[in-house]
């Protein structure tokens, strides 16, 4: 295994502990205060890093500057709201399985905003994935039924909403224009987050609420500042400037594993027949789509990745034309 593919498997990892962590955080504190705590620790520490080993200011363009709102709103503000109330309403294990379809909504946002091409295999795959995670929720509904059924139908659209934020939040970011580094880049990120929730964190503020925090959901919210968008997402912002988009995506259908193994561990949440009938299936609709055969969608897609794959054929059409002129000479 390549030193980026580990980087991309720890940061999915860290992005699976992010759901239960927060299963756990909303038990004691609100979404607004648990998120702005959340990106005030990942500033802090992404500060000190940057300082010491990217001292240089990095000034983006005026079109960088609005690729970077965009992230920030979608990528932190949106995806943030939507993964907490989803995973307030829901299981871990199924947010997890949701969280893990991030893959398919990348090639969905690609097809859209890139004009990346969209095979049969591929819309196969994805139809794979949707009705593995539509299978477990509809299941986990009707095991729960009434209101409760109705609150997993609810949490379950706000994750697939955190999905689709998450995905264009990844592809946008192969817009930038200038590279910015990873830790940079978070920094950037999380500032603007935090910024977004200064507001909301101070309307809900109670001082009591505030006291009667216990220590462990401190720790909690601290770590997922420090791990989700300084480590985790430092690792992910690195790898992808060395892998194509997709690739990136791919691995995080290793998001579930983790996510379902820590609510099992530390929700007490069980495991049904209907979770890994569904994963599996999650699982297969990933594969499918981030396994592309050779040859397949070259020379159509002109995102990020794929123009040194059509540029390679060239030389092979001016060889083919060279050997057609010395026929043409050679039958003369």
């Amino acid at each position: 295994m390549r030193a980026v593919h580990v980087k991309m498997t720890v940061a999915t990892v860290l992005l699976g502990s992010y759901l239960v962590a927060g299963k756990l955080i909303l038990r004691e504190v609100p979404v607004f205060t648990a998120t702005f705590v959340r990106l005030v620790s990942a500033c802090l520490v992404l500060a000190v890093y940057v300082a010491v080993k990217s001292p240089d200011r990095v000034r983006p363009g005026r079109r960088d500057s609005t690729v970077l709102f965009m992230q920030a709103v979608l990528g932190v503000f949106l995806f943030s709201l939507f993964a907490m109330y989803g995973v307030k309403f829901t299981g871990g294990i199924e947010a997890g399985v949701i969280l893990g379809m991030v893959p398919i909504s990348v090639s969905v946002v690609a097809l859209v905003f890139l004009g990346e091409s969209f095979s049969s295999r591929r819309a196969g795959g994805i139809a794979l994935a949707v009705l593995g995670a539509l299978s477990i929720n509809v299941m986990s509904a009707r095991a729960s039924g009434g209101p409760a059924g109705s609150h997993l139908a609810l949490g379950a659209l706000l994750l697939v909403c955190a999905v689709l934020c998450e995905a264009v939040f990844m592809t946008f970011g192969k817009l930038l224009t200038r590279p910015v580094p990873p830790a940079t880049l978070s920094l950037i990120l999380s500032v603007a987050g935090a910024l977004m929730f200064a507001v909301p964190t101070a309307l809900e503020f109670d001082r009591a609420m505030v006291t009667n925090i216990s220590w462990q959901t401190w720790a909690l919210m601290v770590y997922t500042g420090v791990a989700v968008n300084g480590v985790a997402a430092v690792l992910m912002y690195d790898s992808m400037d060395t892998v194509d988009t997709t690739v990136a995506a791919a691995f995080t259908a290793l998001t579930p594993v983790s996510g379902v193994v820590l609510s099992v561990v530390f929700l007490g949440e069980s495991l049904h027949p209907y979770h890994l009938a569904g994963m599996a299936l999650v699982f297969i609709g990933v594969f499918v789509v981030a396994k592309q055969p050779d040859g397949e969608g070259r020379g159509e897609q002109s995102g990020p990745g794929v123009e040194g794959t059509a540029t390679k054929s060239r030389p092979r059409e001016a060889t083919d034309l060279q050997e057609a002129s010395r026929e043409r000479r050679f039958r003369r």
